[in-house]
Order: structure tokens, then sequence, then C-alpha cells
């Protein structure tokens, strides 16, 4: 039992500290995910400062959603079709893969920005094709290595350890991000510069690639009686009813379970209201910079870093607040509070139209989206089985960037060039109020049912018991770590 004088931050690090212990390969997945996680943020960091801050560039509200919509879009597409691969064929070799040709990507990303081919027709559609790949790719890795997780970390910690590691890893994608529009604000958005400051995604991504390959084969399922030996030419013949299977199966996964189905739900509404607020955010800093106001921080590529850095810092916070509230209350009912938390947020500031303000609110966005965010993990890798789990993430995944975009398309035709519109910074408030309605509900209406975690992982737990029997009894093996 915790110490009375304990608080979380104690509890949560000490649950992290025993699951780097006990684990089978924790170490070398959790490098590998925060290594991709890093050159991703310095990845779209870059690609945000040469679209939507460059002075070449004309940001309208319409280019915000177009770019966002061709960068992050085509992956709600081949997302439940990367989940039949997951769930497939060996998780190790889908993420080594997919993180050798995001490599690849970004380094074609430098040579293109490096020789100015950016700034005519076909070369900004190629910049747009290569980041598509790139960040879709990035969306599978990440899918995978989320998926993988019950398979090196007990049950018992499972919910801390993920808590810890995907708040982290925001944080890292975060991290990443803000240093790239900190030089890019310093040196501005040339290519020169976008260019320069893609070689460390390179580096990161690299290393990624070493950590997941240091692996041992199959070490991250599914289980070996569950992997297809098919030489994959069925799946190329049939692709579009792979896609289908993959979409269904996520459904289903995640509809037999109220606090999956209640998580996504709020993990749907709110990034549809946080697509709102992004939009009006950029257009307001961009106006703030153009007038001269704002102080010189909160204003163009600086104060975007600014308000980065605060949603960072909120999801930083919910790493160790997620974990003390699901020991305490049922989860569906945290599902609720966090998406309370970000809607009082947005009442508080969004109206103001003020750009410091919303930095301050940021924070607390981040911590109520990321408190949601994390219990929808967590009911995930606790309440679907194993040979579901990669469906229902990728479909997470899928409804995560589609509703990002799909909230700025909504209201597009009514977001005014500058973006300050008082009415639409209410529109996220709705929607935020809707997912903690909806979460209430469920939780009533399912009683107890929806806190009932770890139905599928009794095979689960006995794969990473023999994992462990196996390396104390082998020492000759190198260990996973």
């Amino acid at each position: 039992m915790t110490s009375p004088t304990a608080g979380p931050a104690d509890t949560t690090r000490g649950r992290l500290i025993a699951a780097l212990r006990e684990s089978d390969g924790l170490g070398r997945l959790s490098t590998a995910r925060l290594a991709a996680l890093l050159s991703e943020g310095i990845h779209q960091a870059a690609l945000g400062g040469i679209v939507l801050f460059s002075p070449e560039s004309a940001t309208t509200p319409a280019a915000i959603a177009g770019g966002f919509a061709v960068m992050l879009l085509p992956y709600s597409i081949v997302g439940p079709f990367a989940a039949a691969a997951l769930d497939r064929w060996d998780r190790r070799v889908v993420v080594a893969v997919a993180a050798l040709i995001r490599t690849v990507a970004i380094i074609a990303t430098i040579a293109l920005i490096a020789v100015g081919a950016v700034h005519s027709g076909a070369g900004l559609a190629a910049l747009f094709g290569l980041s598509l790949v790139a960040i879709g790719l990035g969306r599978l890795i990440n899918t995978g290595m989320t998926a993988s997780m019950p398979r090196v970390v007990p049950e018992r910690i499972l919910a801390a350890t993920n808590s810890i590691l995907v708040t982290v890893g925001s944080v890292v994608t975060a991290v990443g991000a803000v240093a790239a529009f900190a030089v890019l604000a310093v040196l501005g958005a040339g290519d020169a510069a976008v260019s320069w400051t893609l070689v460390p995604a390179v580096i990161t991504a690299v290393l990624g690639v070493w950590a997941i390959l240091a692996l041992p084969p199959r070490h991250l399922g599914p289980d070996d009686e569950e992997i297809t030996t098919d030489s994959g030419d069925g799946v190329a013949r049939d692709a579009l009813g792979l896609f289908a299977r993959g979409l269904a199966e996520g459904v289903r996964a995640a509809r037999s379970t109220t606090l999956v189905w209640a998580a996504l739900a709020g993990v749907t509404l709110g990034r549809a209201a946080f697509g709102i607020t992004t939009m009006l955010a950029v257009l307001l800093l961009r106006n703030v910079e153009s007038e001269g106001g704002g102080g010189p921080v909160v204003a163009g590529m600086g104060g975007f870093g600014l308000l980065s850095a605060a949603v960072a810092a909120g999801m930083g916070l919910a790493a160790v607040v997620t974990p003390w509230a699901i020991a305490r209350a049922r989860r569906i009912l945290v599902v609720a509070a966090g998406a309370a938390v970000s809607g009082v947020a947005q009442l508080a500031v969004g109206p103001t139209l003020d750009p410091t303000a919303l930095v301050a609110g940021a924070l607390a966005l981040g911590l109520g989206a990321q408190v949601v965010k994390l219990v929808a993990d967590n009911a995930m890798q606790t309440d679907v089985p194993d040979a579901r789990r990669g469906g229902v993430f990728a479909l997470q995944d899928a409804l995560f960037n589609s509703a990002f975009v799909v909230g700025m398309v909504v209201v597009l035709p009514f977001v005014p060039a500058d973006g300050r519109s008082v009415l639409l910074m209410l529109v996220p408030v709705a929607l935020y109020s809707v997912a903690a309605m909806i979460a209430v509900a469920m939780g009533l209406r399912s009683g107890a049912e929806a806190e009932r975690p770890g139905r599928h992982r009794a095979a689960t737990d006995r794969a990473h018991s023999h994992r462990a029997h196996t390396r104390r009894t082998r020492p000759d093996r190198a260990s996973a770590d």
C-alpha cells in the first residue's frame, strides 16, 4: 500500500522504475518510441515553419485546413490497413520497415527544400507528398509501439507506465517542435534554415530504427500462432477487403467495451475542438506579428512555439495526475473530468482573443486532452484482446487525425482572415461539454462493468511471464533492454 505521505509523483516514478526492472524489452521499445517522436516533432515544426509562417506563404484559413488535411488524412485511410498488418505480422518488422522508409522520406524532404524547389507548384506538391508519407508512417510506428506495450509491461503497472511514456512521448514531440520553432524564429523560415533544422530529425529517426531492430524477433507480438505466414500476395490482391476488415475489427473491439467507446468519443470530440482552436490561434499569431503587437514573444512563429510548450507542460502534468485519478475514481468519470477541464479552460481564455491568454490556457487544454487520451490508451491495452488491439489503436489514430481536420473544415466558411471570432472560440466549449456528458451518461448506464479491466490479458500475461522466465534461465541471452 502506498504510504500516506507519498504523493502521486513519487508513486508514478516508483512504478516506472519497477517497470524498467521487470520488463523484457521496455527500455529498447521506449528508446525507439521517444526517438521517433522527437524526430516527428522536429519534422512537423519545420514543415509548419515553411508552410504556415514563411514570408512567401499566404496563410488563409483554407490554406491551414488544406495543409493539415494533406498531412493527416491519408493515415486515416491507411490506418485500418496498417492495423491489419500489426495484428497479423511481426510488429517489430512492420515498425522497423516503416521507420526506415520514413527516414528516407525526411532525407528527400531536406534535399527538396535545400535546392529551393518547394516554391514551385510541382515542388510544393512533392513536399506535401513526402510529408504525408513521413507523417503517416510516424503514426503507424507510434500505433505499433503503443499496441506492443502490454507485451513488455506487467498489467499491474501498465496504467502508470503507459501514462508516463505516452505523456513523455507527447512532451518529447513538443520539445522537438519547440526547439525547431525557436531556431526558425531566430534564423527565419528560409530554405537553408529549414533544411538544417531537419537534420536532427534524420539522426533521431535512425536511432529509433536501431533500437527497434535490437529487440528479438516477434518480441512485440502478436503471439506466434496468430501471425500470418502468407507472402503478402493475398493482401496485395485484396487491399480494399483488408482495409474494411481492419476498420470493422477496430470498431467492434471498441464497441465491445463501454469505457473504450466513451474514451474514443472524448478523444474524437476533443481533437475536433483543438483543431478549431489551432486554426484560430495560427491566424491570430500571424495577425499580431504583422501588426507589430503582442510583444516580442507571443506573436508569429515564436508565439506558436510558446503555445506548443504550454500544451506540452499540460501533457506532462497529466502523466502524474492520470494514474492517481484512475486509482481513486472510475476511469469513465476521469474521461469526463478531463473533457470538463479542457472546456473550462477554453471558456476562460478563448473569447479574449488574446494570444497571451491563449498560451496560459494551453496548459489546461493539454492537461485535459492528455488525461482523456491516457485513459483511452489504458482501456484499450487492458480491455481489448491482443489479436484486435492493433485495430482499435489504429482506429483511434484515424479518428485522432481526421477529427482535427474535420473540426477545421466545418467552421472554415465562418473563419475571418485574422482569426478574431468570439463565437468560434466558443464552439470547442460545446464539443468538450458533449464529450463530458457522453462519458457521464455511459458511465451511469454501464455501472461497474465499464471499470472491469484485464478481461483479455491472460494470454498476454502468460507470454510476458514466459519471456521473463526465459531471460532468467538463459544467462547467455543478451538483455532486451
